[in-house]
């Protein structure tokens, strides 16, 4: 196990699966905002603005620990170099 890979590591695999994310969601809402039926957010007006933001930024949330656990997994299955 590579301990040393997730202190070093870290902070740049989680900003890397929160960026992804929040671009990802953002196209797909940009996207989704422009079909007449909607399939993945509801249509954007005043009332759940908040609600539509919200989604995002906690789908961004949730990809950034996604890639934490992934740096998990790849320093259990590292050797570490001495």
């Amino acid at each position: 196990m590579n301990i040393k890979l997730i202190k070093e590591k870290w902070i740049k695999f989680y900003k890397r699966g929160f960026i992804t994310g929040l671009m990802v969601l953002g196209f797909l809402c940009l996207i989704d905002q422009t079909l007449e039926t909607p399939f993945f957010f509801n249509k954007i007006d005043s009332s759940n603005i908040m609600l539509t933001l919200s989604f995002i930024l906690f789908g961004s949330v949730f990809c950034g620990i996604i890639s934490f656990i992934f740096l998990i997994f790849i320093s259990i299955v590292t050797v570490p170099k001495k």
